[in-house]
């Protein structure tokens, strides 16, 4: 029996030490060392508890029975009992720092500051707690510096929006004012080729611009079409007014016989008038045969010689040729024989129309 008491003793005080080892650790792995550790101990206990037990029954027949499994019993007990105690403070320690750790996170993520960590010796999970405020710190930083790159850009968006706008007012304002002086231009050129093909003075067209007209007409005169003819009319004694009346009457009087000429014309595609040069005009008749145009020369001759120069009687006379393109003809011995009607107008007297048909020269009854 004192052999008994003796190894309850011994294993009582293995236990204890077991325990104050273990709540002295500091580390969690030495906690989990020192747990594996007990568990075997508890298993050792037990299994030694067992068959102390039934040695003990073997052998100590003459002795109480019953206190021995009672002690056995207890022992067990106590060990597992241990064990569990030690289990559960280990457990609720690892509990509270996960704990600890999952309230820093939703501190964290409120955007709140971290409590402070206690001083003193540390495990792993303070060591955690520690890397995770550290890596807390640089999220902010990073967070703060993004924020700060995200102004800077807006401000530097806005201020390039402002730029933007600004240049393109500025190219708005220069496009409206290039297109202003493109259409100044345009108008410009236009006033200057009217003006290189217009005669300043009757307002007619000029030489040039006729010729342009009449080669035109001759390229798509066909043969057998009605014909193409021309009016050559000449201001008789033209000098004579201008040396007894001044040129500005001789101005008035070519712009008085141009007027009437262009209302005689009308609007009408199929004739053109022009100032030919000097005092001489031509009128050119597209598909218009030579009887039709002698009709338009007389009646051209009558309607200058009825009219009032000036308003006080001055009236002037037109001497007139007329010619028609024939087959074959080329347009400059056309316009040679329409010359020559019109000087045989001059020697026949002025105020007459002559007709060029052919190489044969008649003056209009």
């Amino acid at each position: 029996m004192a052999h008994i008491r003796a190894s309850h003793v011994l294993l009582s005080l293995a236990v204890e030490r077991g325990i104050r080892t273990m709540r002295f650790a500091l580390s969690i792995r030495q906690r989990l060392l020192f747990s594996h550790l007990f568990a075997v101990v508890v298993v050792a206990g037990t299994f030694g508890a067992v068959v102390y037990w039934v040695a003990a029954e073997q052998v100590a027949r003459a002795g109480s029975l019953y206190a021995l499994r009672l002690s056995a019993a207890l022992a067990f007990l106590v060990c597992v009992l241990a064990a569990l105690v030690l289990s559960r403070l280990l457990a609720n320690r690892i509990v509270a720092r996960i704990t600890d750790l999952a309230f820093r996170c939703r501190v964290l993520a409120a955007g709140q500051p971290l409590p402070s960590l206690p001083t003193g010796k540390a495990d792993e999970l303070d060591d955690l707690a520690r890397e995770f405020d550290a890596m807390a710190a640089r999220l902010r930083d990073a967070a703060r510096d993004r924020e700060n790159a995200h102004t800077a850009v807006r401000e530097a968006n806005a201020r390039l929006e402002q730029v933007v706008r600004g240049r393109t007012s500025e190219l708005e304002r220069a496009t409206a004012q290039l297109k202003a002086e493109l259409e100044q231009r345009t108008r410009v050129q236009a006033l200057l080729a009217e003006a290189a093909l217009t005669d300043a003075l009757t307002g007619l067209v000029n030489r040039r611009a006729m010729m342009e007209m009449l080669e035109q007409a001759a390229g798509r005169h066909r043969p057998g079409a009605a014909g193409l003819s021309v009016i050559v009319a000449d201001i008789d004694h033209f000098k004579k007014v201008n040396d007894r009346f001044g040129h500005d009457t001789g101005d008035r009087v070519l712009r008085a016989v141009a007027g009437r000429l262009r209302e005689l014309a009308g609007d009408g595609f199929q004739r053109h008038v022009a100032r030919w040069g000097g005092e001489e005009f031509l009128v050119l008749l597209q598909a218009t045969p030579l009887a039709d145009a002698v009709r338009e020369a007389e009646r051209i001759r009558r309607a200058v010689a009825t009219l009032d120069v000036d308003g006080r009687g001055l009236r002037v006379t037109l001497s007139v040729g007329v010619a028609n393109l024939e087959s074959g003809e080329s347009l400059d011995d056309c316009l040679r024989r329409g010359d020559q009607a019109l000087y045989k107008a001059k020697d026949a007297g002025r105020n007459a129309v002559v007709v060029a048909d052919g190489a044969t020269f008649s003056k209009s009854a």
